[in-house]
């Protein structure tokens, strides 16, 4: 496994992400280092020019191992680890063509699914900031809206940043929404429906909008209930009604979820909050690559 992913999934990707980069190799460093007595070895380091948190290092890895297998990483932060301005957090080593052919793919991954750790981090932290004791962890989730081609890149970087994973696709869960309600008539008859038809055994999570869509799926037995675009105060009075009526009820909020929303979220008896900013975070954390030889 790489990152705890098939590596025949995260080698297709790979692959293509260098053929998108360098279809027909590194034309400028061709010029200088394709004969083997200018393509020296070289050393390199990757240095962090901000705080946050490191992720993406087992796919940075083997973008040079895709590219020749002859360029050496040497890691000196641990994935997930807390990283400052300035920290060095690895050693490179290898032939120069290699080494600048796979700079660009390696920065790029690093610098974007850091930046999603990141940010996945301070919502985390914010979800148990005003939790009570008694209730479970408020546990924060990514969502679909990831980049074509970089799902599983993105879903790991939250995970690494100490978040949890949504349906990977429209495969892998049943989420009825607001589309499938008006397509089908109600709220009530869409949720029949689905336990009629829904594949042994998955469960039905339904996204409502109002309190009156709430009330109406707990009441016919809804597993899982997303409270979509919902205020704060508005969630305050409603959890509690829907606890009384279903009190094993799975209840996740999204929609326009900041870490200070979050926040004032973690003090009601609610279990997901799944915000889509995660995953195209605008990159609190960038990297450089510094040749030494």
């Amino acid at each position: 496994m790489i990152g705890g992913l098939l590596p025949s999934a995260v080698d297709r990707a790979l692959v293509a992400f260098l053929e998108e980069d360098l279809p027909e190799g590194d034309l400028t460093s061709r010029l200088f280092f394709s004969d083997p007595s200018a393509n020296r070895r070289a050393e390199a380091v990757l240095v962090a020019e901000e705080e946050g948190i490191l992720a993406g290092t087992p796919f940075a890895g083997r973008v040079f191992a895709l590219l020749g297998g002859t360029v050496s990483v040497d890691w000196r932060t641990a994935e997930g680890g807390a990283v400052g301005k300035g920290q060095i957090l690895g050693h490179l080593s290898g032939p120069l063509l290699e080494l600048l052919s796979g700079e660009r793919l390696c920065l790029n991954l690093l610098k974007h699914l850091s930046a999603i750790a990141t940010t996945t981090r301070r919502y985390v932290e914010a979800a148990q900031e005003n939790r009570p004791p008694r209730m479970r962890p408020l546990r924060i989730t990514e969502t679909r809206k990831t980049l074509p081609g970089l799902r599983i890149f993105q879903k790991y970087a939250v995970r690494v940043g100490g978040g949890a994973s949504h349906r990977s696709s429209l495969s892998s869960g049943i989420l009825i929404k607001d589309n499938h309600i008006v397509g089908v008539g109600s709220v009530t008859q869409a949720l029949r429906l689905a336990r009629e038809r829904a594949p042994h055994p998955y469960r039905i999570e339904i996204e409502v909008d109002t309190p009156e869509q709430a009330l109406e799926a707990v009441s016919e037995g809804a597993e899982i209930l997303l409270l979509d675009n919902m205020s704060v105060p508005l969630m305050a009075d409603l959890v509690p009604r829907l606890r009384a009526k279903r009190p094993e009820v799975l209840l996740e909020v999204s929609g326009g979820l900041t870490v200070e929303k979050v926040r004032e979220l973690s003090a009601l008896d609610i279990d997901f909050c799944s915000v889509g900013a995660l995953t195209h975070s605008p990159g609190d954390l960038s990297l450089r690559l510094d040749f030494l030889g």
